[in-house]
């Protein structure tokens, strides 16, 4: 069997290792049944709520609440309505302590509901505009002063985005789905390795296949793993937008605050750098002896560096140090794609930053395969990190 054969046999025993086909029917049918409560229970379809009885002690001339809600004017004492209240009789007494303007209201309700809400945004509309009636102002000078000041930036630089293309969304949507990347190899790659180094099981493979096949196999078997978590919590994402969007809001589908043409190249630079984690983490989990008490778990965690460092960077795509981290070879897989998602990037920048994150992916590939290959016949004593230093970088493995 050639050394390809070799690889590919083993990075798909790793995948199904991990990969539970009716956990996976199971996860995705029990999130269509929670989707359609959700519909039932927004259209009321299961159940049609009462109105709410709500009693004001003053009355309120002109004020028209929805279907929701029927009002009702009692001259009562406030402790008379808050006795009621406590009763069941009605849902809520609105008290206001004066007619003058600005009018001060308290409302009392047995506990904590969501109409409450409601109540509250149509009693503000209703306040306002009896505040615009005083001071004779009509509806087109009332909306004149809720108007926001139309800001619009220009930028000089024409590579960077309007405000209708670039999409800040997109950016944080293509680094969540990295973090989603990174922790699924974590896990798995923590969990796989020590426990075959535990069960001393590598070190019997090494009789039949070398140690940089091995590692090779799992780290593409690993990272299938992190694209199949990606790719289904980016069409699980895009189906409850457009679930919330279509059916509860009821309004046309619209995808457009999102940047599509962007997702080639994330596809490209994603594989490189999960495959550049896996990696790295795999190297570190070899030279675990004891899961339980190991200090060296927490540096398995610093592929999350440069993500967490473009979630920060976010807001500033075209400074000095996003240029400069999109072509380092250890960053770049994060911060182009991040940075093509805000402005518009040549193709031959792209193209750099590709290589390089390849040169880099390569490196570190052969890195781990070395410490691999020593940490997984180490027991009783974990290597410190000078001595996996020098197994990193020694010439032969």
């Amino acid at each position: 069997m050639s050394r390809l054969n070799q690889t590919l046999t083993v990075a798909k025993w790793e995948f199904m290792q991990f990969f539970k086909w009716k956990q996976e029917l199971i996860g995705k049918s029990i999130m269509l049944l929670v989707a359609l409560g959700m519909y039932l229970w927004h259209n009321q379809v299961l159940y049609q709520p009462e109105p709410q009885q709500i009693v004001s002690n003053i009355e309120l001339q002109g004020l028209q609440l929805d279907d929701d809600f029927v009002l009702r004017t009692e001259s009562k004492s406030n402790d008379v309505l808050i006795a009621e209240v406590k009763a069941g009789n009605i849902d809520g007494a609105l008290i206001f302590a004066s007619q003058a303007l600005p009018q001060k209201v308290t409302l009392y309700s047995q506990g904590k509901m969501s109409w409450q809400n409601d109540l509250q945004v149509q009693l503000n509309d209703y306040a306002r505009s009896n505040a615009a009636a005083s001071l004779n102002l009509g509806p087109t000078q009332l909306a004149l002063l809720e108007q926001p000041l139309q800001f619009e930036t220009n930028y000089l630089d024409e590579a960077v985005k309007d405000a209708m293309q670039q999409s800040s969304i997109t950016a944080n949507g293509l680094l969540f789905l990295m973090v989603i990347g990174v922790f699924m190899t974590f896990g798995q790659v923590f969990v796989a390795i020590t426990g075959e180094k535990q069960q001393r099981v590598t070190e019997q493979l090494y009789s039949c296949i070398d140690a940089k096949t091995w590692i090779e196999g799992k780290i593409i078997g690993q990272m299938l793993h992190a694209v199949k978590a990606m790719t289904t919590t980016a069409i699980t994402a895009l189906l409850g937008f457009a679930f919330v969007q279509v059916i509860l809001e009821g309004r046309a589908l619209d995808f457009s605050i999102f940047d599509f043409t962007v997702l080639p190249w994330f596809i490209v630079f994603v594989l490189v750098g999960i495959y550049m984690c896996t990696a790295f983490i795999a190297a570190i989990a070899a030279a675990i002896d004891d899961p339980n008490h190991s200090g060296k778990s927490a540096f398995m965690m610093i592929p999350l560096i440069p993500i967490v460092a473009g979630f920060m960077m976010m807001d500033s795509p075209s400074s000095l140090a996003v240029t400069v981290l999109s072509y380092f070879p250890l960053t770049a897989f994060v911060f182009m794609p991040m940075k093509m998602a805000l402005i518009d990037v040549a193709f031959w920048q792209v193209a750099i930053a590709f290589i390089s994150s390849l040169l880099g992916c390569i490196v570190i590939r052969n890195m781990a395969a070395r410490m691999f290959k020593m940490g997984m016949t180490m027991y009783g004593k974990e290597p410190d990190f000078k001595t996996m230093m020098k197994w990193a970088i020694a010439v032969k493995s």
